[in-house]
């Protein structure tokens, strides 16, 4: 019986007829082979509970194929009534499979005539990739919860699960692991790879979910990258592969049917660069991202303070926010973050947003936001978005009837902060507090309310602290929305009904937020985020370059820090004495802070209205532990190289470009530029930047 087969030339897909299970998938022109161990390949899973047994899957792969539609480039196929050992089921699927140009699209459709509800829909199980011929090649690349880029030898390790199931799988979900819902699989030597996204516009809980079968070997270092694929002369005729799937929720009652998301696969020339390219160019063409006229997309530097914690310790009144303002701008600085205001202090007694009285009152907090205005300085104030604290009388009254359920009806989770106690540090003392629904149009009056006294009280901006934390489901039986739908369609609702609504009280308003997602972008310009390590990969800037991220810089002497704020575009958040002071509480951070700004600032053009690009046509020749990116100006045709490393001892650098170019600035903390002549040798000195600007 011959395969089913879509070629336009480019991509080919062959199918199995008895089962419908996807035997072959390449792209011809790069040579990719995504399926290569055809006896674990599949199709599609799904999840049926029983009453006896919640963990009851039905796997497409042992379905009988009863329907085909096929033309070159389009097909789709059809089952009925699905099986498993339990039994028989009336639940008909149908999987679309269209190519186009580069792009393969999966799209599935499942009507669930069963008495039973459908949780898990595993939209195109692709099972059998393997390559074991080129496993040290091939990376799998994704932009996790805080838009730093992860990624692992896609052939040669495994990240899986230890306690789960029978062959470990590891799980990505979206939201709540990752900020954007793509990955990428790439040959790092060939600069070949396949970009695989889920092009739903709507907001919804999904996971990449990846299974190795049959099992993994533990040989690596401790940590998650411990696991490797076992090699292919020790395991014989065992098949060794990987099922890659895109995982939807979408509980789909008895006599219901679902249609589900694109799933899109890209055949690519290039890294995970052109990954984040493919998808901004998906998303400009359903949402708009425009930060003209906003004052927090050009600040590049904050100072933030906690002024009051949740066990009543007390650092700073609103009497002390003028003194504050004036402090951060002898150091450059135009913008406070200030924690701690509301009643409770910070992480206490949400969501009251009021003034705490103990600080002063709202007029004296009011006073105090517009004496900084004046003297230039715009002041955040911290809010959160979905967090309720338990021990509040409005909680044991109201409160918990908004909070998220698990399907047992209790409370789901929660997490707390203490700062000055050793019993608080060790959790043991916390307030608590836990996530409610967004989607509940009671609560989401009340914190629409609570938010509107930040505008009220006339400050120019917020910072909604720990809106990325949103990868739960409520269960709970009076949840208004779908369970994956509800937190996280109803935060990014809540989210722009208070953008819009604080600017038209104030048109000048600006939220920053603790998140990195794609879908918050249009309202949110800054995230608050910290980059505690010499080096990340910056995927989602790349994507986003408008986006503003910013890095905690706590220490007096964390030059390391400032120098990577240069390098990767980051506003500089200056936290002294972790949160507990202000910029001359660092003199020595903040006077390297203050010649960082300035020199940025002289060259905005090319290292803050700029994006990250692959330094292509630059090489850049040192020892090991130089750390560099290439800036491209927004607004001209200028690059600039920014160099720095986390070693004891300086650094010679040799420099050139491949494209002709010869001439350039270099530009040193407290030092005029220098012309030279590429190629060069340059020094870049410990806890020191250098950048040279090409001409």
């Amino acid at each position: 019986m011959h395969n089913i087969v879509l070629d336009n030339g480019k991509v080919h897909i062959e199918i199995e007829r008895a089962n419908g299970r996807i035997v072959r998938f390449s792209h011809l022109p790069s040579g990719i082979e995504l399926v290569q161990e055809e006896r674990l390949a599949e199709n599609f899973r799904l999840l049926l509970p029983l009453p006896d047994w919640r963990g009851h899957y039905i796997f497409g792969k042992d379905q009988s194929l009863v329907n085909t539609e096929v033309s070159d480039t389009t097909c789709n196929l059809h089952w009925r009534d699905v099986h498993s050992a339990r039994g028989t089921f009336p639940i008909n699927v149908t999987l679309t499979i269209e190519i186009q140009d580069d792009d393969a699209h999966f799209r599935m459709a499942v009507e669930n005539h069963s008495p039973y509800e459908i949780e898990e829909i595993f939209n195109v199980a692709l099972g059998g990739m393997a390559n074991s011929a080129e496993r040290n090649d091939w990376r799998v690349h994704y932009a996790d919860w805080g838009g730093k880029g992860r990624e692992w030898a896609f052939y040669d390790t495994f990240p899986g699960s230890y306690l789960g199931p029978a062959a470990p799988v590891w799980i990505g979900g979206y939201h709540g692991d990752m900020s954007m819902p793509w990955i990428d699989i790439y040959n790092e030597r060939t600069r070949k790879g396949v970009y695989i996204g889920n092009h739903t516009l709507e907001t919804r809980q999904s996971a990449v979910w990846m299974q190795l079968n049959p099992s993994t070997i533990y040989r690596g270092p401790a940590g998650p990258h411990a696991q490797y694929w076992p090699d292919a002369d020790i395991v014989g005729d065992t098949p060794v592969g990987l099922t890659l799937a895109w995982n939807s929720f979408p509980f789909v009652p008895p006599g219901e049917t679902w249609s589900g998301p694109p799933i899109v696969f890209h055949f690519h020339d290039g890294t995970w660069r052109e990954a984040c390219a493919y998808f901004r160019a998906w998303y400009d063409q359903h949402w708009i991202i425009d930060k003209s006229g906003s004052w927090m997309y050009e600040e590049d530097a904050w100072q933030s303070t906690i002024i009051s914690y949740p066990e009543s310790t007390i650092g700073y009144r609103f009497c002390d926010l003028p003194a504050m303002a004036r402090d951060a701008l002898q150091y450059g600085i135009h913008v406070l973050q200030i924690d701690g205001w509301d009643i409770g202090g910070i992480d206490r007694d949400y969501p009251q947003y009021s003034p705490d009285p103990r600080l002063g009152t709202w007029e004296e907090l009011k006073q105090a936001l517009a004496e900084c205005r004046e003297m230039g300085v715009y002041v955040m104030l911290f809010s959160n978005l979905q967090w309720v604290n338990i021990e509040t009388e409005w909680f044991k009254k109201e409160l918990h009837r908004y909070v998220v359920r698990d399907p047992y009806g209790n409370m789901r989770g929660g997490m707390g902060w203490e700062y000055n106690t050793t019993l608080g540090l060790r959790n043991q003392t916390i307030y608590r507090m836990v996530a409610a629904n967004p989607s509940r149009p009671e609560y989401r009056q009340i914190i629409l309310e609570q938010l509107q006294h930040v505008v009220q009280l006339g400050a120019p901006g917020t910072q909604i602290d720990k809106l990325g934390a949103m990868g739960e489901f409520d269960y709970a039986e009076d949840n208004p929305a779908p369970r994956d739908k509800s937190v996280v369609d109803g935060a990014l609702t809540t989210l722009e009904a208070f953008y819009q609504q604080a600017r038209q009280a104030n048109p000048e308003f600006r939220i920053a937020s603790e998140v990195h997602w794609d879908r918050a972008m249009p309202f949110v310009d800054a995230s608050y985020s910290r980059f505690f390590s010499n080096d990340h990969i910056p995927t989602f800037g790349v994507t986003f370059p408008e986006y503003r991220q910013s890095c905690c810089i706590t220490g007096n002497w964390d030059y390391g820090l400032v120098n990577n704020c240069l390098r990767f575009g980051h506003i500089m958040n200056i936290e002294a004495k972790c949160l507990h002071g202000i910029a001359s509480d660092t003199p020595e951070l903040s006077r390297y802070v203050s010649e960082a700004l300035r020199l940025r600032r002289e060259l905005r053009d090319v290292l803050w209205h700029s994006r990250l690009i692959e330094p292509i046509m630059v090489t850049v020749k040192s020892e090991p532990g130089l750390l560099y990116t290439l800036h491209q100006s927004l607004r001209q045709e200028q690059q600039a190289l920014v160099m720095n490393h986390f070693g004891v001892q300086s650094m010679q650098v040799e420099v050139a470009r491949t494209d002709g170019v010869n001439k350039a600035l270099v530009y040193r903390p407290y030092c005029d530029p220098e012309a030279i002549t590429l190629p060069t040798s340059v020094t870049v000195e410990r806890n020191e930047y250098t950048i040279i600007v090409f001409q």
